[in-house]
């Protein structure tokens, strides 16, 4: 658990709901199948959300 807003370094699997923990196994396999130029970059997410970068 966090103390004074410090985020654990990995999730405790018995404060996970079933169902969570289940989708965070598929998204890691989602991610080792995705093709690296389906990422977007930094600047790229920015310009379709609309947000100015400085």
């Amino acid at each position: 658990m966090a103390v004074d807003g410090e985020q654990p370094e990995h999730a405790d699997e018995a404060e996970m709901l079933p169902d969570e923990a289940a989708v965070l196994i598929e998204r890691g396999e989602s991610l080792d199948d995705a093709d690296d130029d389906e990422f977007l970059t930094t600047e790229e997410a920015a310009e379709r959300l609309g947000i100015e970068l400085d």
